[in-house]
């Protein structure tokens, strides 16, 4: 089976940290996040996969490369102008062939049945079969309200409001190629442009409510609560307490807790690291002091410094080192 990962995204909302890397690129306990999601597609029966970009490719073909390391053969979609999430798959339409394929959000992370969602796709007849979650925001992503048999009747309001209970859509979907035919070349969108039409004709559009794990890594914000949730699940094995690479130092007398520390990191004799993600590359001196915060690449935290709810960035010209949780979302 084929798949597509839609990576090709600015990430806005995710700045600063996506000033430095593609948000699917961002390490998610210790992992780039889309390796979570390749991983996944391969244990589902997925062979083949295409990846689209646009802000910062090289560091996503950096974590990726052929996909051979992951089991998987993967190839490169390049937009110069972002084609959005129907646009994007319009372009590469050949890469598909006659059957359907999978095609998934490469800044969210998410353990679903995908096999099941496939066979539920052929049972039905279903042009689309989108993957659908209760959530307690879900007004905020924009609600999929389902009818009689699960076949969708709203998306976000489109192709008219009706009464329901939404549910959030994943960002999971499977779905017949031939339906990309009916877009023009160019930028296009997958509720707005295709499905929301779809349904205005009546056409069968199932939804399938999911069980498994969904984190959005949307802002800063949710990137940090997201992993610290994770671990606190055991996510895929992660642990609970911390999660530490074997090739970061951690001095004997410095305190770690419900933290992930990557690879090559430093902390010092007396830190306290509490709540917070250390990237790879990263240094705590002693006696510093970091909570709730994400520390990058080549980042900082000075002797005795104290930083908390804050995003600590490496040195650079012109570059802000220190920005707080809640300015995030903007250019730094």
């Amino acid at each position: 089976m084929k798949a597509m990962v839609l990576a090709a995204g600015l990430g806005l909302r995710m700045r600063p940290l996506t000033l430095l890397r593609a948000k699917p690129a961002l390490p998610v306990l210790n992992r780039p996040l889309i390796h979570w999601t390749l991983e996944l597609l391969r244990r589902h029966g997925v062979t083949d996969v295409v990846i689209n970009l646009h802000h910062l490719p090289a560091t996503v073909r950096r974590v990726v490369g052929d996909g051979r390391t992951l089991g998987l053969r993967v190839s490169y979609s390049f937009e110069r102008k972002i084609l959005g999430t129907a646009g994007g798959p319009r372009k590469v339409r050949r890469f598909f062939g006659d059957e359907p394929f999978l095609l998934v959000n490469g800044d969210v992370l998410f353990d679903f049945d995908l096999s099941d969602l496939v066979r539920r796709h052929a049972a039905s007849r279903a042009r689309a079969t989108l993957a659908l979650k209760a959530h307690r925001r879900v007004e905020g992503y924009g609600g999929i309200v389902t009818g009689p048999g699960g076949f969708v009747r709203a998306l976000a309001g489109l192709p008219h409001p009706v009464k329901g209970r939404p549910l959030l859509f994943t960002g999971v979907h499977v779905l017949d190629p031939d339906l990309l035919d009916r877009l023009p070349a160019g930028p296009s969108d997958s509720v707005r442009d295709l499905y929301a039409p779809l349904v205005a004709e009546g056409q069968r559009l199932l939804g399938v409510r999911v069980s498994g794990a969904w984190y959005d890594f949307g802002s800063p914000p949710l990137y940090l609560a997201s992993q610290l949730s994770m671990m606190s699940s055991g996510f895929r094995g992660a642990g609970a307490a911390r999660l530490v690479h074997p090739e970061a130092r951690i001095h004997p007398r410095a305190r770690v807790t419900r933290s992930v520390v990557g690879a090559g990191a430093a902390v010092g004799e007396g830190a306290v690291v509490s709540g917070s993600v250390l990237w790879e590359g990263t240094q705590v001196d002693g006696g510093a002091r970091v909570s709730g915060s994400i520390v990058a690449t080549g980042g900082v935290v000075g002797e005795r410094e104290s930083v908390e709810r804050t995003v600590v960035l490496p040195a650079g010209k012109g570059a802000k080192q220190r920005v707080a949780l809640s300015e995030t979302g903007r250019k730094a």
